[in-house]
């Protein structure tokens, strides 16, 4: 009887408008994940201030920072840089308006106001003081009595690199900040989209077996069909959906892979840049507690949904399992910093919070192989007792109408 039951919500929400939208929103994302460096280079280049056209108005009496901005403007190609001290202020800042250039640099000894007509742009504002900063260096290294040489060694970077060892390796590798970045990207999209599938599938869930239970065609199910094989026909059968998505999106990014790999994508559209490959395990490990965590969250839906006597009354016991699932995503989010720290170890074994954060940490850190199994050992685990106790509420209550029931009086209906 489960595989009536699981074709009958297959078919009936399978050509529903949200889940077409969802599904090609998640092919667009797999196929932008692809685009990713040359998507990232292109964004950057279209925020980032080509040119910068700048007036100087100084004080008279003070040792002029102008000089050194001119040449910081020979070195840097789009900047342009002229004096306005033999004009008053306003007349200065008119012919910034009249020919639109960047903006007035106002200098007061060791003040420097920045006067523009869209204070917004950021972009420009920091740049404009990177360029200041270097001209200022400059002005106060020549006033110490230091060279170029000096200066430059004074302010050259750090050549510095981080070297990954584990504790059986021997030389570690080298991380490639690049990379890792790429994989912040990847683990937050990947991470988001199982966040709004366990928001998504879970609400049908509660939202059908409430749908049911109002129009009273529950009572005529139950004649002929167990509770819990009612429960477990509609969480196979909404996670069917998730999996026909998955694979639909798995397939794309394994398409995407082999395009970009190859580098036909990349003739085909004329892009030069390398594009992105997402990590086959990484999928797998996507689809792994993507499925998991359905299951596990799917099973709690399908008891709360069976609480309540109307549709309408489903947002209000679902409450507490969305918060659930926020507190999974913002846990995530928070071990991107450091996936091996105590949080991310603890959260990532804890059943509600493990299918987001333990997937980040395998993304972007180095979780032993022990821990890993843990989680997926703990989750499968918390699934079948999950199913079991949601069972037992969901038996309960889809023959129960009028005032909802109340936490304490369901844990002691499943007592008895």
């Amino acid at each position: 009887m489960i595989p009536v039951l699981v074709k009958r919500e297959f078919t009936s929400r399978v050509k529903g408008t949200a889940y077409i939208i969802t599904t090609i929103l998640g092919v667009l994302v797999f196929v932008g994940l692809s685009f990713l460096p040359p998507l990232i280079e292109r964004f950057s280049a279209s925020i980032t201030p080509g040119q910068i056209d700048l007036v100087v108005y100084e004080q008279p009496g003070k040792s002029s920072i102008f000089p050194f901005l001119q040449q910081v403007s020979v070195e840097r190609d789009g900047f342009t840089v002229r004096s306005g001290s033999d004009l008053d202020e306003r007349e200065a800042y008119r012919m910034v308006l009249d020919e639109g250039l960047s903006g007035l640099l106002l200098v007061d000894g060791p003040l420097y106001t920045l006067v523009t007509a869209d204070a917004s742009n950021m972009m420009l504002n920091d740049e404009i003081e990177n360029i200041l900063n270097l001209a200022v260096s400059r002005h106060n290294a020549v006033r110490l009595g230091l060279s170029a040489e000096d200066v430059s060694s004074l302010f050259s970077p750090a050549d510095f690199r981080i070297r990954e060892v584990s504790p059986l390796g021997e030389d570690g590798e080298e991380v490639d900040s690049a990379a890792h970045a790429q994989a912040m990207v990847l683990a937050y999209f990947l991470l988001f989209m199982i966040y709004m599938a366990l928001i998504m599938y879970g609400n049908m869930v509660a939202s059908g077996v409430a749908e049911e239970k109002s129009s009273r065609i529950m009572e005529v199910m139950v004649s002929t069909v167990k509770p819990l094989e009612l429960m477990l026909g509609k969480i196979i059968g909404v996670g069917s959906l998730g999996l026909l998505q998955f694979f639909i999106w798995i397939g794309t990014g394994l398409l995407m892979n082999t395009m970009g790999s190859s580098g036909a994508l990349g003739m085909m559209l004329g892009i030069s840049e390398p594009l992105s490959t997402i990590p086959l395990d990484t999928v797998l490990w996507f689809g792994l507690y993507f499925v998991l965590g359905y299951f596990l969250y799917a099973s709690i839906f399908a008891a709360a949904g069976a609480l309540v006597s109307r549709v309408e009354e489903v947002s209000q016991v679902v409450t507490i399992i969305m918060m659930l699932i926020m507190v999974g995503f913002f846990g995530a989010y928070i071990s991107f910093l450091n996936p091996n720290s105590g949080f991310a170890v603890a959260t990532s074994l804890i059943p509600f919070t493990s299918p987001m954060v333990m997937f980040s940490r395998i993304v972007l850190g180095s979780p032993s192989l022990m821990e890993v199994i843990a989680s997926v050992l703990v989750l499968l685990v918390s699934v079948l007792v999950g199913a079991w106790i949601s069972g037992k509420i969901y038996r309960i209550g889809i023959l129960m109408y009028g005032k909802r029931l109340t936490l304490r009086q369901v844990l002691m209906l499943v007592r008895e």
